[in-house]
């Protein structure tokens, strides 16, 4: 007798499709109303389809996983800050890398008049990667193994800038952000800890 998807499995396949789509269409949708829509979409899935998991990655938030979050986030700022000017003189053609993926994000309106938007996009990966992914697999994997799986998973949107720069960068704050998600049981930490990086890192002090 075959054996059905579940539909959580289902329900992540279509979100990390979503995301993964956006991101190739990026040349020719704008990349806010790409990634925006493939959030739209995943958090309408994922309200549909998989609640349990939702409720599950967003109850229990304590002030000292949020202090944590914004920690992490801000290391790793640094982090990227102080690589960043490293990696360009070992491998000058990351360089123009960075630069492509900061005039995506330059495009209109622009990531400060698009930060809410910026929001809904960040919340959206976290349910999907950090929530769903690692619900779906902690259940045969084991939580930390899980944390490899969806941070591996992370990458694919990346795949379509075709820079492994850039699918490094993904690994790595996949791996952080899902360590802070299973240490935490929660999604508050990684929540903070990406948005700060992202407010940081793409608006505040870009590095190109």
């Amino acid at each position: 007798m075959s054996r059905h998807p579940k539909p959580t499995h289902v329900v992540l396949a279509a979100c990390v499709g979503a995301f993964c789509i956006a991101m190739g269409l990026r040349e020719d949708v704008n990349v806010w109303i790409g990634t925006g829509a493939a959030a739209v979409v995943s958090i309408l899935l994922l309200s549909l389809w998989a609640r349990a998991s939702i409720r599950s990655s967003l109850e229990r938030p304590a002030l000292q996983s949020v202090l944590v979050g914004v920690a992490v986030g801000i290391a790793m700022s640094f982090a990227i800050w102080w690589l960043y000017p490293l990696s360009i003189a070992i491998l000058p053609p990351i360089e123009g890398q960075v630069e492509t993926l900061y005039a995506l994000l330059r495009q209109p309106p622009g990531p400060i008049r698009a930060f809410p938007l910026l929001l809904l996009v960040v919340a959206a990966e976290e349910l999907v990667w950090r929530g769903l992914a690692i619900d779906v697999f902690s259940k045969v994997l084991g939580p930390w193994r899980a944390v490899l799986v969806s941070a591996l998973l992370y990458v694919l949107p990346q795949i379509a800038f075709r820079s492994p720069l850039l699918m490094i960068i993904a690994l790595l704050c996949g791996l952080v952000w899902g360590a802070l998600r299973v240490r935490f049981k929660n999604l508050a930490a990684p929540l903070s800890a990406h948005v700060i990086w992202d407010v940081l890192v793409f608006i505040m002090y870009p590095v190109a």
